[in-house]
């Protein structure tokens, strides 16, 4: 995962890999997913997702920005974790932290 960047517009986009941890969740199953953004101001946004590389151990997510205005238009930290839409209902992952940063910003 490389990092995000303040004011990102498409063509970039966040991808989210998904494994299926101590679940052992079989994720071919998997039909659709989104991702649940904390943002630093403390408001909260879903992403639609793109699905791909799909297998039972392995599925990535896929979230293209938009070309006229940055989702990413505060620096600082984000939390992100997906909702899996699966046969028997819908299953979370683990929140992760990513770190939005300005697009000039030395790395630490």
């Amino acid at each position: 995962m490389g990092d995000l960047y303040q004011g990102a517009l498409a063509p970039e986009a966040y991808v989210f890999n998904v494994t299926p941890g101590d679940s052992g969740l079989d994720l071919s199953t998997v039909s659709a997913a989104s991702l649940k953004v904390y943002r630093p101001d403390g408001t909260v946004v879903d992403w639609a997702t793109a699905l791909s590389n799909q297998t039972a151990t392995t599925l990535t997510l896929t979230y293209e920005f938009d070309a006229t205005t940055s989702e990413l238009d505060i620096g600082g930290d984000y939390l992100v974790y997906a909702i899996l839409t699966i046969p028997s209902g819908f299953m979370t992952t683990e929140r992760v932290k990513r770190r939005v940063r300005w697009r000039h910003e030395v790395n630490p």
